[in-house]
Parts: C-alpha cells; structure tokens; sequence
C-alpha cells in the first residue's frame, strides 16, 4: 500500500543561505563571487553590492604591509586542487588580514581564519561552483600567543573546534507568481539546493511538536534514515532511551525564543549505533515573527571525543611520569613564572606544588645574590635567542624554602610554544637539598652516590627490556620479519648494548672519585706487557710491533694504574688498526726532571687543533662507524692521573700517529 504523496512547501534557498550564521562564499570556477552569507560580510566588514560578480582576490588581497603574506597563494593553491580533483580540499589555519573599511581607519586588521573548499556539480558532472567556508580563529591564535597554561589552550581548541560551521534557518515560504525573472530565480535556487544537499553536517528542520519538515543528504549520511523515512516523523526517533527527556527540554527553550548552540549530546543511528553529536538549534518564524519551527544543524563529534579522551589520557600518563621521577622538575614561562613542579621539586625545595605554581623562580629557589643574573640572562635569551647555560649539564647553587644552600645538577631546556617559550629542567640536588651542600668533596660524593644508584638500578632495567624483547623478536618472529625489520632489530639491539657499555664507563669514571687512593710500588713495565698479550690474542694476524721499557717502577694504585695503560694500550691498538705493520711504544723520558711517561703509536693520529676536546666526557674525534668506543676512556685515564697528582697531554698528526705524555705525582719513584 503506498503512502499519499505529501504535498510540500518549496524553500527560498536563497533566503535560507543568506541569513546562515556560517562564513560562506559561492565562487565560479575562474573564482568570481556569486554569493556570500550575512555572517561572511560581518566578518569581513564588506558589502554584499560591492563584492558581487568581482575577482575574489580583488576583494581579498594579501597586506601588503606584510611582505611574508601568504594567504592570497595557499588560498588559490586549495582552490585549484578542487577544480583539479573535484573533491574537497581543507586547509591548516591560515593568516589572512582582511581590509578595514575607511570608516574604521582604513589599512589591514590581523586574522586567522581555517578554510576548508568544496565542489559543486552540474548537471553534466562539471564543477559549477565552489563553495568557500571559513571560521575565524583569530581568538584562538592569540590565546596560545599570550602564552596561556596548556590546559586552558586545550578547552580553548575544544571550544573552538565546536562551532558549527552553518546554521541555516529555514523560512518555509511559497515562491513569488511567475514573472519575467523566473527564469533566473529557478537556476539561483537550484544552486542554492545544490549547496545545501552538499554540507557534510546534518540539516534538520521540525515543527514546535518535534514533527520533521526537511532532511538533507548531510542527516541521511550521518543517521542512515532516507528523508522519505523521516520527513513527518517524530524527531525523538533519534533519541537513545536515556535521553528521551531533552526534546521537551529542547522545545520549551525554542518556544522562549533561545537560540541552542553546540549542545552536545548522544543521538542513536538506524542501525542502533550511538553517535556523539553536536547540535546547533535556531527558531524558525514565520513573516509575523511568530515561532513556527526550528533548524538544526547536527555535527558527528565520535572522533573529538575519543580524542579529546586520548589527550587525557596522554596528559594523566606524562603527569604521572613526571610526578614519579626521581629528580626534581619545574618549569617556567617567559616570565620566570613557574608553571610545573613535581613531587620531588616538593621534597627538595621544600615548596608544595599549590605553593610554587605561579611564583617567580627567582623568588624560590635561587640564592638572592643570583637572582638579577637570572633575570638578565632570561631577558637576553628572549632578546637575541642566545644563553650561554641552556641545554648544558651545569652546576649551581639552590636555595631551599628555609634558606639553606646546595649544589645541583641541571640541564635547561628552551621550548618554543607558538610566539613564546617555556623552560623546563630536571635537578639533581647533591645533598638532597637536606644540609647546606656547598662542600666540593662532602657534596659531590653525595651526589655520585645517588647518581650511581639511578644509573645502576633505573637505566639498566629498561635497557635489559629494550636488549631482550629485540632478540625475542628476532627469534620467535624472524619467519614474519623481512630483511629490513631484521636489520632494524638488529640495530636496536646494538644500540641498547652500546648504551649499556656507556653506563659502566660512566659507573667507572664515578668511582674514580670514591674511594681511598691506594699507594704502593707497581710495575708498569709488567701491566704493559700482559695488556699487549692480551691485544694481540683478540688478533692474532695482525703485524704489530710493541717496544716496552723495561724497569719502569711507580708508586700508585694499581688497579687504577693498570686502567690508564689499558685505555691508552688499547687506543694504540685500535688507532694503528688500518695499518699493515704497526708500532707501538711505551717508554720513558725526562722532562724539566720529571719521570714522564708516554705512550706512542703510528696510527691515524689526529688534528691538533681538537686536542682540546679529547679529555671531555662522549668527545671522539673519529666516526664511531670506523673505530668503537664511548668516549669515556680519556676522561678516566685523565681523572686517574690527576687522582696522583699527575698531568696527562697529547701530541700528534693526521696519519702520523699519536703520542701520550703522563706523569705520576713528584716523586722520583722511577727505577730504570
């Protein structure tokens, strides 16, 4: 039995297009503006007469007292991908100043707008028009310039991100009698329903009992009801059960005349899928004024939430990460205002984190005497972008809440967050920030010994984790794994060993400067020796020639000793590797009366004009690739000698090999 056809009132598109709270423009393929909505002219502060049938970008020209504008080409570029893929094409927030009229001064104002470009087609598949939508952003962009807390950004972007795009009210009204105009009156709405039916957004009008007059394609797409389903039926089909009570709600706030925007609520598909909604609702009225109606304009926001729950997640996690550390962390904007603070800043400054947030750093834990030093330096890096401090392991002194002074560890690091910067820093305090640290030996101790525990117990864990599941990988998964992942595991595999071997060259140089220093006679001619037998057992093809003096008797601690003749052995070898017949000597001679020790070697050598940087922790003046290594070994061997009150120093030349000169303490405890 079929359903008697419904006789229905035809809208005025036109109407109903321009007075849409939406910025939209209607634009022919050679970009010429045929037509624009009401809240697209106030935005812009231009008129409808004077923008018509012209150029679009005759009426929107770059500033040109911006000589990096770029609005006027990234439009055009989003524009011609549209003719060219005839799909729609959105574009990142773009700075496009628009021109005051002379009524307000005249020149360019600041905006920022995000665009987003779509096509019309005709009835031969062409793409007659294009419709340009924009939302300005301009209030957004200037929050996160001011350099607002994250937090208020993020509901900032929420809030933004649910503006509706097109509030359509739909005037319900019969068409003038035919005149001579009919013609273009018939090709303007068919336009105009062309643009409708193409929103994305669902487009729903109903009467004040919650009866629905209209559905476009956008509703069909969104709530897999046809209109022929809908149309004459009761809008709170679309209500899960646990909503039932807002379409009353919803009707008695449009019987006051409100105007319902970003309502976000639950709505249920035909298949019984719920959809998370945003919904824009205006009264209809009719030519008295009376409220007849509402439009609503319905918005899947599914992937917002689930995002917006991701971020929360996202941001309990690195909360959590940071409150558990177990060094110190604080940020600051730039203003010197603390902006984080953890749980171990607490425990070692002594202010709680309510306390600290929104004071000046200066005013909390740097010593008085520092304090405009600290001011400066942060008025200068925000001036030229240059400090001298930032992203540097450096030492200073702190102040904790009650006043005492003590060492810490940091390292500064600048983030650029839209026009300004944030500074964040984990601090490792020596003395826990319990006792006035400012005692060279006594703190520094302490605070090798918490590092040495971090070290040990923190990084070796996960690096375990990292080291093993690869191998597992490799072994349990190497028929699912081609050639490339293999390599990849490979790699990471290699990476967490390399890792691993740096934390016990950091481990033995830490010792270094624990301990008492033993002091007894040591051989070293023997230490050489057995180290040389050794090297040459891991080669034994190799052609090397090593001349040991004999006799060379020192006192000092011999297991450190025998650490330095290893590391510089051992670089010796590895240096004359590429060589086909090495050399390599460890002698003797007398330098202003002093036993100077050196070892010598004609590998690859180096450019003397880095020897400065060959004592300093991780420097390698050759490629890891060619020849292994940490670069620790140096620092050890220097820290050893100067442990005797020794001194240690180099000379050499690129491909001309190297020579280490040391010396062990003053006294003459050589015997030849």
């Amino acid at each position: 039995m079929t359903r008697p056809s419904r006789s229905l009132p035809t809208p005025d598109f036109r109407a109903l297009f321009e007075s849409a709270p939406g910025l939209y423009l209607v634009l022919t393929p050679d970009l010429t503006i045929v037509g624009v909505s009401d809240a697209y002219l106030q935005a812009t502060m231009t008129k409808r007469a004077k923008i018509l049938g012209r150029a679009l970008f005759d009426v929107f020209p770059d500033n040109p007292d911006d000589p990096g504008a770029t609005g006027v080409s990234n439009l055009r570029a989003s524009l011609e991908r549209v003719l060219r893929n005839r799909t729609s094409d959105a574009m990142a927030v773009q700075k496009y100043d628009i021109r005051l009229p002379k009524s307000e001064g005249g020149g360019f104002e600041e905006r920022y707008w995000s665009h987003a470009n779509s096509p019309v087609f005709g009835k031969k598949g062409e793409v007659a028009y294009i419709i340009h939508r924009v939302e300005d952003v301009t209030e957004f962009v200037r929050l996160q310039q001011q350099g607002l807390e994250q937090s208020k950004l993020a509901e900032t972007l929420r809030s933004r991100a649910q503006k509706v795009e097109a509030e359509i009210i739909l005037r319900a009204q019969e068409l003038p009698d035919m005149n001579k105009k009919l013609l273009a009156t018939n090709e303007e709405l068919a336009r105009l329903a062309a643009i409708v039916e193409s929103t994305h957004d669902a487009i729903i009008s109903k009467t004040l009992e919650g009866i629905v007059t209209s559905w476009n394609k956008g509703a069909e797409r969104l709530f897999g009801y046809v209109a022929e389903e809908m149309i004459g039926k009761p809008v709170s089909i679309l209500l899960p059960p646990d909503r039932f009570d807002e379409e009353p709600e919803i009707i008695e706030r449009l019987k006051r005349g409100e105007h319902i925007e970003q309502y976000e609520t639950v709505r249920r598909r035909k298949d019984g899928k719920n959809l998370d909604v945003s919904l824009t609702i205006s009264t209809i009225r009719n030519s008295q004024g009376r409220i007849i109606g509402a439009s609503k304009i319905a918005r899947d926001i599914t992937e917002r939430k689930q995002a917006e729950e991701a971020l929360r997640e996202s941001e309990k996690r690195e909360r959590s990460i940071v409150d558990s550390a177990y060094d110190a962390f604080i940020a600051i904007d730039s203003n010197g205002v603390i902006t984080d603070w953890n749980r171990q800043a607490e425990v070692t400054f002594g202010w709680s984190r309510e306390e600290a947030l929104g004071k000046l750093l200066a005013h909390t834990i740097i010593p008085p005497r520092y304090q405009e030093a600290h001011t400066r330096g942060l008025k200068h890096f925000l001036e030229t972008g240059e400090g001298p401090v930032l992203n540097k392991r450096i030492e200073i002194a702190a102040m904790h809440r009650d006043g005492r002074e003590f060492l810490v560890e940091l390292t500064i690091t600048p983030i650029r967050f839209a026009e300004t910067h944030i500074f964040s820093a984990f601090l490792q305090a020596h003395g826990g920030g319990n006792q006035r640290s400012l005692h060279p030996t006594r703190g520094s101790q302490q605070g090798t010994g918490s590092l040495q525990y971090a070290v040990s117990h923190d990084l070796r864990a996960p690096l375990r984790g990292i080291d093993g599941f690869s191998q597992a990988l490799l072994e349990d998964y190497a028929d699912k794994l081609d050639a490339e992942g293999k390599d990849f595991l490979h790699r990471v595999r290699a990476a967490a060993q390399h890792m691993g071997q740096l934390i016990d060259d950091l481990l033995n140089l830490s010792r270094l400067t624990r301990g008492e220093l033993r002091r007894e006679p040591v051989d070293l001619s023997a230490l050489a020796r057995t180290i040389v037998t050794d090297l040459q057992k891991t080669e034994p093809d190799r052609q090397a020639t090593c001349v040991i003096a004999e006799g060379l008797i020192v006192k000092g601690d011999p297991n450190l000793l025998r650490l330095v003749l290893v590391n510089l052995l051992g670089n010796a070898w590895k240096f004359t590797g590429r060589h086909a017949c090495a050399r390599i000597e460890f002698e003797v001679t007398q330098r202003n009366g002093t036993p100077t020790f050196f070892v010598r070697d004609d590998g690859v050598g180096f450019d003397m004009a880095y020897v400065g940087k060959l004592f300093g922790a991780f420097q390698r003046l050759h490629d890891r690739s060619q020849f292994q290594g940490t670069g620790i070994g140096l620092v050890t061997v220097q820290r050893i000698i100067h442990r005797h009150g020794g001194q240690i120093w180099a000379e050499a030349a690129v491909e001309q090999g190297a020579t280490f000169y040391f010396t062990i303490g003053v006294e003459k405890t050589i015997a030849v």
